[in-house]
């Protein structure tokens, strides 16, 4: 099943949209971002839907024909983008916690392909220059479970109902598996803008600017409110500074230039 889709039903396209691919949390789904809606005026958003979740509830991401790796699945949305005719088009990829990690590498496979004026947000997560250093995913589920609500207290409601435990935390657990295994490809991409929360604990407010050196633009990294989950409904921050990208598209437009949203490191 195709792993790009727009974000929303009633969201049509316009010749000068920018698309805008969202690329969620370990855990995460599109349904996450509905509340993007419309917050971006010239974009057309398309959500990332990962195995074991929504309409792919039964694959798993080892079903991957690229290999059983972040970097697998990141190959096989490039795939996604290329035969929807989106890799063409100068999409933003805005990538969240796990998912900056998987938009950082589909980039990076889209770019090996020729694919130009594609940029990349990536959003509450270290640089890829050193592994994350935990085996959660060989864990038990309690402490796994433990680790998912340290980072978003708003789910604990969600992992007391046992049916919605047993539904979701295969899904999850196979995240967390990608994200502790990942080995970086290294690769250096056109364009990265760096947002993080300014109370997100899983942020290296020293190491950020390590992303950097994966790109061929230098730019300082954003400060939101918040904290590792500042973008949760209703927040809107992370797609004001998004429109700022797609209002410039193609003039290297940096998200600092929306005042009063953000603030520089």
């Amino acid at each position: 099943m195709n792993a790009v889709a727009p974000l929303s039903d009633a969201e049509t396209s316009s010749g000068g949209d920018v698309p805008v691919v969202i690329f969620p949390h370990a855990g995460g789904s599109p349904r996450f971002f509905l509340h993007w809606t419309g917050a971006i005026p010239k974009a057309q958003l398309f959500g990332v839907t990962y195995p074991g979740r929504d309409a792919r509830l039964h694959e798993r991401h080892r079903d991957n024909p690229h290999g059983d790796s972040l970097v697998g699945l990141a190959r096989s949305i490039a795939d996604d983008l290329a035969a929807a005719g989106l890799a063409e088009a100068a999409p933003v990829l805005v990538g969240h916690s796990m998912g900056a990690l998987v938009a950082y590498e589909t980039a990076a496979a889209l770019a090996a392909r020729g694919a130009r004026g594609i940029q990349v947000v990536v959003s509450g997560q270290n640089p890829p220059s050193r592994g994350v250093g935990t085996a959660l995913h060989r864990d038990t589920d309690a402490k796994l479970i433990a680790d998912i609500v340290r980072q978003n207290p708003a789910s604990a409601e969600l992992w007391q109902v046992p049916e919605l435990r047993d539904m979701f935390l295969p899904a999850v657990r196979e995240d967390y598996r990608l994200l502790e295994t990942y080995a970086c490809t290294g690769a250096v991409i056109p364009d990265i803008h760096v947002v993080f929360g300014d109370r997100d604990d899983e942020v290296d407010p020293v190491r950020i600017g390590e992303w950097n050196g994966f790109s061929t633009q230098r730019r300082a990294p954003v400060r939101c409110a918040g904290g590792h989950f500042y973008l949760q409904a209703p927040d809107t921050q992370l797609p004001e500074l998004i429109s700022t990208i797609c209002a410039g598209a193609g003039t290297g437009t940096d998200v600092r230039a929306a005042r009063g949203v953000c603030a520089d490191v």
